[in-house]
């Protein structure tokens, strides 16, 4: 298994709050806004190229709070690391989210910890 990056994600019940705070203090601003069903989702970097992922779930079941969520992985081949972090324990949490450029999945494991597993198509 190939990976291409890793960010940190955090969770943000206000996205534009927080990604202004981040672009005031530390530099980033904004990349992406990709459409996530139940998700509020935002990629921002700064000028070195260093990215950090915010989201905001939709989802009425979830309880997430405000804070560290966990990293994004971005793989070559969505399927072998989703086999791999499955080795390593972690559930897919729901169905991966696919649209043309991208898959998305959502990874959790038993300890509370997440990952956002992302690949780029094409």
């Amino acid at each position: 298994m190939k990976v291409t990056d890793y960010y940190p994600v955090f969770y943000a019940e206000d996205i534009d709050a927080e990604a202004k705070r981040l672009a005031e203090d530390f530099g980033f601003s904004l990349k992406h806004r990709p459409k996530i069903e139940f998700l509020d989702y935002a990629i921002l970097e700064n000028d070195n190229g260093r990215r950090v992922d915010l989201v905001c779930s939709h989802f009425p079941a979830d309880s997430f709070t405000d804070g560290f969520l966990g990293m994004r992985v971005n793989v070559e081949d969505f399927e072998e690391g989703l086999a791999y972090f499955e080795g390593l324990g972690y559930s897919l949490f729901g169905t991966p989210h696919e649209t043309e450029t991208s898959i998305t999945g959502l990874l959790t494991k038993g300890d509370g910890t997440y990952l956002i597993l992302f690949t780029h198509k094409g």
